[in-house]
């Protein structure tokens, strides 16, 4: 799982402890959730078991929800939480990056339009910090869904939109069943230093820099023990464009380029499943992260440094998002500029050739996760579960026009991809699930 599947995975078993919940995703199973929760296993073209299971539920907590079944939601009596703690409206900015022109702007007003469409038909809203609630505030207020009345009640919207953080797990990384980085990459002595680059290589992170800048303190060593950078993983399994970005290949073939593959940088070409990553996390000594300098960073939540939290293990990171603020605030490691791998480089050596420093951080991290545990993270949420009645009503008229004005784009990309059989079949489902002939 990536970041999305994580936080509904665990958000799911956080209300489970007072709540009847429903997981749905592509290939779900009952064996992958515990606990009062039932799996669904449904993607966004299980048209027709999403509708079942959100007409069942009193509340449905939901990311994105297919065009048209937002639409209808209304109809049915459900209340939707819109869970927007990923910045969508900029991500696709660089998501988008490798498309052409034309598509990347459809792409572009589609992502934007299908957010306002979210905002339209929720009756609530959380998001996983305050610059991202500002992010939302100002949107719901271009947006005229900011209600007098509303305001009147509570002026500081907290009872419609709050903060729920990417949280970790209650308990901590349980104790490693072997060591599975230097069992894939034995070049990685014992005594040497591992660097952990926790998730996949998008196009808002800055892989290339990262790989420098380890580089840069190798040739820095002079018979110090060596550095290493391990990628836990660029294969991720999926099945959406986003799941293939050029920054994958890009990074790949910066390492290329150095011929430095396999004696200080190393990579795993597949992905490592979510109940597997302790292990690898208790093999490294710290975690890397690094992005570039753009409007995604800016409100991004890097959910993989929230594993190293979890795993106790110091952060090194660039500047500029919430959780490389929060490497400063807590003192869980050390920060460098974006782009430059020489403040990188330099951010690394303060970290891991200084033991007391890093002692420090592992204490300060170990505290911040017990603030940061799911349930916690979980509690406006859990709030809103109690009291289902507040929040705000749907804006249908709202919503109708965000809803519609996507399909011009939707039909020319299902064309683009599938041709103009395809494009006809979408628009053909469409129309039937509109006149209630499903």
């Amino acid at each position: 799982m990536a970041g999305p599947a994580i936080r509904a995975f665990e958000l799911a078993g956080a209300l489970g402890a007072e709540n009847e919940v429903s997981v749905a995703a592509p290939g779900l199973a009952s064996a992958d959730v515990e606990g009062r929760v039932t799996a669904i296993d449904a993607g966004f073209e299980d048209y027709e078991a999403l509708d079942a299971a959100i007409r069942s539920a009193e509340i449905v907590v939901a990311q994105a929800l297919p065009t048209r079944l937002l639409a209808r939601l209304p109809q049915s009596g459900t209340r939707l939480v819109a869970d927007l703690y990923n910045p969508t409206v900029f991500e696709v900015l660089e998501a988008g990056r490798d498309k052409a022109p034309r598509a990347r702007g459809r792409q572009q007003r589609s992502v934007t339009r299908s957010a306002g469409a979210m905002l339209a038909a929720a009756s609530r809203v959380m998001c996983a910090s305050e610059s991202q609630r500002d992010l939302w505030l100002g949107m719901l207020a271009a947006l005229d869904r900011i209600p007098l009345e509303a305001y009147d009640r509570d002026p500081s919207m907290r009872s419609f939109i709050d903060v729920v953080p990417f949280g970790v797990p209650g308990e901590p990384p349980p104790a490693p069943d072997g060591d599975p980085i230097r069992e894939m990459f034995p070049e990685i002595a014992p005594d040497d230093t591992v660097l952990l680059w926790g998730g996949g290589v998008w196009n808002w992170l800055d892989a290339q820099t990262a790989i420098d800048a380890v580089l840069e303190v190798d040739a820095r060593r002079n018979g110090r023990a060596p550095v290493h950078l391990v990628f836990m993983g660029v294969g991720r399994p999926g099945d959406s464009e986003l799941d293939a970005m050029q920054a994958t290949g890009a990074m790949l073939e910066h390492l290329r380029a150095t011929g430095q593959e396999g004696r200080r940088i190393h990579v795993n070409r597949g992905w490592v499943p979510y109940r597997d990553r302790g292990d690898w996390l208790a093999g490294a000594d710290a975690a890397l992260s690094a992005h570039h300098d753009h409007l995604e960073s800016r409100f991004a939540y890097r959910t993989r440094m929230l594993d190293a939290i979890w795993a106790g293990l110091p952060t090194v990171a660039t500047r500029g998002d919430e959780l490389a603020a929060s490497v400063e605030r807590e003192e869980i490691g050390t920060v460098a500029e974006p782009g430059d791998s020489e403040s990188l480089a330099d951010a690394i050596e303060r970290l891991v050739d200084d033991p007391g420093a890093l002692e420090a951080a592992r204490g300060n991290t170990s505290a911040l996760a017990d603030r940061l545990r799911w349930q916690r993270c979980a509690e406006p949420l859990l709030r809103w579960c109690r009291e289902p009645a507040g929040g705000l009503s749907p804006d249908r008229a709202l919503l109708r026009r965000l809803t519609l004005s996507q399909y011009p784009g939707i039909v020319a990309e299902t064309a683009q991809t599938d041709g103009l059989r395809g494009a006809a079949g979408r628009v053909g489902r469409n129309l039937r699930r509109a006149l209630g002939s499903r």
